[in-house]
């Protein structure tokens, strides 16, 4: 399994409103087209307005397959980027692997 890492900085004040998106339009899309949430965090203390969520793949050709059938759904463009895209400052994405030694994350793609 590989993970799709996701860290966002976000516009002061918009968390609610950020979380909200994904758990009304985001992660109801993403699950549709076979992708897990394994970790959805957002700071408490430290740099403020940041999110990580990290998101289960089966391997690369499940990650772009994926990737692809998400961004076309019509609620992805038309409901979930329109709404979310105004509150990111920044993003940044890392593909990573878990070593032998960590927790299973218990999810079977």
């Amino acid at each position: 399994m590989i993970y799709d890492l996701r860290i966002y900085d976000l516009k002061p004040g918009a968390l609610a409103e950020y979380m909200a998106a994904v758990r009304e339009v985001g992660l109801p899309v993403r699950e549709r087209h076979g992708v897990k949430l394994v970790s959805w965090y957002y700071t408490e203390i430290g740099v403020q307005n940041r999110v990580f969520h990290t998101w289960a793949y089966r391997d690369f050709q499940h990650l772009a397959e994926a990737k692809a059938q998400f961004r076309q759904d019509p609620d992805w463009q038309d409901r979930y980027v329109p709404r979310v895209l105004p509150l990111i400052v920044r993003q940044t994405n890392q593909i990573v692997l878990a070593a032998d030694f960590a927790p299973q994350s218990g999810y079977t793609l």
